[in-house]
């Protein structure tokens, strides 16, 4: 059976299970909640949770006791799928009370997060591809879906020191470079309902668009007609943009240009490299055509000197004295692919659109939709004309369900990309080599 509305819902159930071995039968609280909201990302490994608890003459806190760790289950299903979701507490703030009767926020986290803080990995990486390494390391914390995963080219000889599982994801994400696009660099590792995932930025950012690559996200306007499907499913009810742009900021972080001091502290050398964001700009896909340095000075310039020392052994310069680099002119691929990640991460959310829609729990983060805003430039002719610099493709960089009073549910999706929408500025004399 097909969604016919988009906020089709039906909060089948909410249960608390407390860790206590007194009580161990499961409680059903879904009386008690007012509010739920869960948070799925694509720079979070692990999913988020927010329950608004009214406590009238319970008290569970006291009761249960509530310390953390309780197990709280969310059956939530549509029309077209079924959730069981499962988050531990980790938080309760905002308590009020008022004689019998109090309210406080509960704040739960997939277990494996928690997991997560007290498992490290203190081992070598000898020639093992990062997909096959951390779906290796993941199976200690969790039995969750880990196959929606895009194949990397090359593998890591490190030694991981003391790290967390998520947090040794993220080091191997930035520094990895997709089969698909050799020229190119950069994953990401975040969860969803569905599973882990480990993905490409230019499988995503090449993706059709969800629902399809015709359906557009649109505002529409009080004065404007419209279909009932769009009114009813892919119309937005109301947009912000949290970041248009900030030079001032980009100029702080060296996003245009700057230089990196690698020093390898093991085998006391070093490595200086001068770089620029339309380097690896053509080498790697994009969500639209405008890049978001339409000034070449900007290019010109280095803004910023970035020191990054290191204890791990990633250069494979051990036997080698700084004279026999500079004569071999050797360039270590690892921290090469981690310096054109620096900018790639950092033009992920240049631009930012944060959108209310109506209720869509299969808008997942990871996903591309098209976006139509009009334009408030009125027109000769009267008509409605869209905004080609705020419209176009956006990647769902983060997806926030809440629903109110276990009967209306509503999505916020907050996009991001790392380009504008409409036409490049013609651009002459853009520096786009790189010294090493």
């Amino acid at each position: 059976m097909d969604q016919k509305f988009t906020g089709d819902f039906s909060l089948k159930s909410v249960f608390l299970y407390p860790i206590s071995d007194v009580k161990k039968d499961k409680l059903d609280i879904k009386q008690l909640v007012q509010e739920v909201t869960f948070y799925q990302s694509i720079i979070s490994s692990s999913l988020y949770c927010q329950l608004v608890i009214s406590d009238i003459g319970e008290n569970l806190i006291e009761t249960i006791p509530l310390i953390g760790r309780e197990r709280i289950q969310l059956v939530i299903s549509t029309p077209a799928a079924s959730y069981d979701l499962n988050f531990y507490i980790h938080k309760i703030d905002g308590r009020v009370m008022q004689e019998k009767n109090q309210a406080y926020v509960v704040h739960a986290v997939s277990k494996e997060a928690l997991d997560n803080e007290f498992t490290r990995i203190r081992e070598r990486v000898d020639g093992k591809k990062a997909e096959v390494f951390l779906k290796e390391k993941i199976k200690l914390i969790s039995d969750k879906k880990f196959d929606n995963i895009d194949a990397t080219l090359y593998p890591f000889d490190m030694y991981v020191p003391n790290w967390r599982i998520f947090d040794t994801a993220i080091w191997m994400s930035r520094r990895s470079v997709p089969v698909k696009n050799k020229s190119s660099v950069g994953y990401l590792f975040y969860e969803t309902v569905d599973g882990y995932n480990f993905k490409s930025l230019d499988t995503l950012f090449d993706a059709d668009a969800y629902p399809n690559r015709n359906t557009k996200y649109t505002f529409i306007q009080g004065n404007t007609s419209a279909s009932n499907s769009e009114l009813n499913n892919y119309r937005i009810i109301n947009y912000s943009s949290p970041k248009a742009f900030d030079i001032f900021d980009d100029l702080r972080n060296g996003a245009f240009s700057h230089n990196a001091l690698y020093v390898d502290i093991n085998n006391r050398n070093f490595q200086n490299w001068n770089t620029n964001a339309s380097t690896y700009w053509k080498d790697m896909s994009h969500l639209n055509k405008m890049t978001p340095y339409q000034d070449t000075e900007l290019l010109q310039k280095p803004s910023r000197l970035i020191y990054r020392p290191t204890t791990i052994s990633t250069f494979g310069w051990k036997d080698l004295s700084n004279e026999e680099i500079d004569k071999l002119n050797h360039v270590d691929e690892v921290n090469k692919n981690y310096e054109k990640s620096i900018y790639r991460y950092y033009f992920l959310e240049y631009n930012k659109l944060e959108v209310a829609i109506p209720g869509d729990l299969k808008l997942q983060p990871g996903y591309v939709i098209n976006v139509s805003i009009p334009s408030p430039k009125k027109s000769s002719d009267g008509k409605v004309r869209e905004d080609t610099r705020i419209s176009g493709r956006y990647i769902v960089h983060s997806v926030k369900h809440t629903i109110l009073n276990r009967t209306e549910l509503r999505t916020i999706a907050t996009l991001t990309r790392d380009s504008f929408g409409g036409n490049e500025i013609k651009q002459t004399n853009v520096p786009s080599g790189a010294t090493f």
